[in-house]
């Protein structure tokens, strides 16, 4: 017998989904402002989810408060999923979304991982901050086939 892949869907968050989005986050289990920010985001709308087998795996926080740009503002995926695939999904869902538009994220300078996701995925590094997180400055990336307009 063949054993079927794990089915991956990305789908818009729901409000049901918020015990589960607060579970898999792997800085709301120490970090109660986390939890808060996570129903903020799912109230606001910004939010997609990626499903695996039916069990919320990971989600991405998307907006427009960058400079009136598409900005993921956060990618988490539950640390057990991490490196299969699912990161990946939901920022290549993202660039679906935002096809001729311009889209960005950012991560901090300690974050390889994010920053070689981002690398495999189509984004460039087109700036950087200092200051918001003390001796890790923040990376800014912009999709790097979005030069549409």
């Amino acid at each position: 017998m063949t054993r079927q892949a794990p089915a991956l869907r990305i789908r818009a968050a729901e409000c049901t989904d918020l015990p589960a989005l607060i579970a898999l986050d792997s800085i709301a289990a120490d970090d109660p402002r986390r939890a808060a920010q996570i129903g903020q985001w799912l109230a606001d709308g910004h939010m997609h989810v990626a499903e695996l087998d039916g069990t919320l795996a990971g989600y991405r926080v998307q907006h427009r408060h960058f400079f009136g740009e598409a900005f993921i503002e956060m990618l988490m995926v539950a640390a057990p999923l991490r490196r299969h695939g699912i990161g990946r999904a939901l920022l290549l869902h993202a660039t679906s979304i935002s096809a001729g538009t311009r889209l960005f994220t950012s991560t901090n300078q300690s974050n390889a991982s994010m920053q070689r996701l981002l690398t495999a995925t189509g984004f460039v590094q087109c700036g950087i901050v200092h200051g918001l997180d003390e001796r890790d400055p923040e990376l800014i990336y912009r999709f790097a086939t979005d030069d549409v307009r």
